[in-house]
């Protein structure tokens, strides 16, 4: 793993080295970003946020600070939208991104939702929406376990050693989760008290109004899309 982030570093090194060396460093945006990392349980492909966060570094010489931080919630389906803001292209009105950037610039947004369907041989159907307090998961198949059947997956070592544990007996409460036979219809975490979404609060009560709001975001979005 760090060989290969090295090799990415040395890539990256070469590819801003050649900008210098044509001047068009400070001529040019460069976007840095990267996906969801290995098929790891909770991780890439599941709509968690451990699944969704990806890294996103741009520099744009003379417009961004460098160091700056911008805490918007962005989906990857905006940097379309936004490369053409920040070129000064006006963006078409069939594209369903937001730019965050440039002069064309829109109101950040106060959700960003989240897809799962088919994974490799198998399939599933999860959507979810994120604000900057809460996680709504639905799940559509509420009958299936966590852990469907992904030959590919299945097979790393992390799963291999997950599996044998969970034979064994030898998950704790929040590992055993994941290797439940069902899963609840709805999820709804606090991702700040809980980063890890490890305690559903679907069925709590006092996030009655919470969950209401975040249901109807993501039936309005399905409606949209």
């Amino acid at each position: 793993m760090y060989d290969n982030i090295a090799r990415l570093d040395s890539v990256v090194a070469s590819l801003l080295a050649e900008l210098e060396r044509e001047g068009e460093a400070d001529n040019t945006i460069v976007f840095f970003w990267g996906d969801h990392g290995d098929g790891l349980p909770r991780a890439k492909r599941w709509l968690y946020d451990s699944g969704l966060n990806i890294p996103l570094i741009i520099r744009w010489p003379g417009n961004l600070k460098p160091g700056s931080v911008n805490d918007q919630l962005i989906s990857s389906i905006d940097f379309g939208p936004t490369v053409l803001s920040m070129a000064g292209v006006k963006v078409p009105v069939h594209m369903q991104g937001r730019p965050f950037l440039g002069n064309q610039a829109a109101e950040p947004r106060s959700v960003v939702f989240g897809t799962r369907d088919r994974v490799d041989e198998s399939y599933d159907m999860i959507r979810s929406v994120r604000s900057k307090d809460y996680l709504y998961i639905r799940n559509f198949y509420p009958n299936e376990p966590f852990n469907i059947w992904v030959p590919y997956l299945n097979k790393m070592p992390i799963m291999q050693e997950m599996m044998r544990l969970d034979a064994e007996g030898k998950l704790n409460p929040d590992q055993k989760k994941w290797m439940a036979e069902t899963r609840p219809a709805e999820e709804l975490y606090d991702v700040k008290a809980d980063p890890f979404q490890l305690n559903n609060l679907a069925e709590n009560p006092k996030y009655k109004s919470v969950l209401a709001e975040m249901r109807l975001q993501q039936d309005n979005w399905a409606v949209t899309t």
